[in-house]
């Protein structure tokens, strides 16, 4: 099966040599476990190898998410001239909210057909190969029936695949310890799933991963550490989590 490296350190070698080409994977884990910045940089060097990218966000804007990877991986150098040449295109709020203000005035609220044209529309305009959604926990507010989103979000994901893309998904674990750790069924049905954890180790924590599943795949089982650093992360092959 074809596959395309995230060129990541070392994420490769747990994937068994990447993603298999077309897959949906959930990068599942707590807050502040590197899921955004893991996903960016998938997008960042698969654009540096031609593989245009589309960074879709459903929090944060667009200012606060580039001066956060600017911030974090400081020595990617070519980060803003991708943006600027729309190899990687960030969509956030700005982007997709509809607004309603009749006579008595409501706040912006979001509409998930507005979305999925703009989705379908960059993808098109840019021939994006590399799709993010940050986070698929965010895209459930958009409905008050979980079936109907469940639904539509699988619809979502065959759609990336028909279209030819290969697509990453962050999402909120409900509960952060690696021995009780709860999936919802969205993360089943998915190609690939996997798991971002701060593990406490005295007094200081430590940020491991686990490949939980990716058909097409061969992969590691194993908990492994790794570390962000100015240049990206660094996935520390061959090393344990004590």
């Amino acid at each position: 099966m074809e596959k395309i490296k995230t060129n990541i350190k070392g994420l490769d070698v747990l994937l068994g040599g990447g993603i298999p080409i077309h897959n949906n994977v959930f990068i599942c884990g707590g807050p502040g476990t590197g899921k955004t910045s893991l996903s960016m940089e998938f997008l960042y060097r698969g654009a540096l190898n031609g593989d245009n990218g589309l960074f879709l966000s459903l929090e944060e804007d667009t200012n606060s998410l580039i001066d956060n990877a600017t911030s974090t991986f400081t020595k990617w150098s070519k980060f803003n001239q991708l943006i600027k040449e729309k190899k990687l295109v960030v969509l956030t709020q700005e982007s997709y909210i509809h607004v309603d203000m009749p006579e008595t005035g409501v706040s912006p609220y979001y509409t998930f057909n507005k979305l999925y044209d703009k989705i379908n529309e960059t993808i098109e305009d840019h021939k994006t190969k590399r799709v993010v959604i940050d986070s698929a926990s965010i895209l459930n507010l958009f409905f008050t029936d979980d079936l109907e989103y469940r639904r539509t979000l699988l619809n979502l994901l065959r759609d990336l695949k028909k279209k030819g893309c290969t697509a990453l998904l962050t999402a909120e674990l409900q509960n952060v310890n690696r021995e009780t750790v709860r999936f919802a069924i969205e993360h089943f049905v998915a190609d690939g799933v996997i798991l971002l954890y701060l593990l406490e180790q005295q007094e200081r924590r430590i940020s491991a991963m686990e490949v939980l599943k990716m058909r097409g795949s061969e992969h590691s089982k194993v908990l492994t550490p790794f570390k962000i650093t100015p240049n990206g992360i660094e996935v520390f092959v061959g090393e344990r989590v004590y």
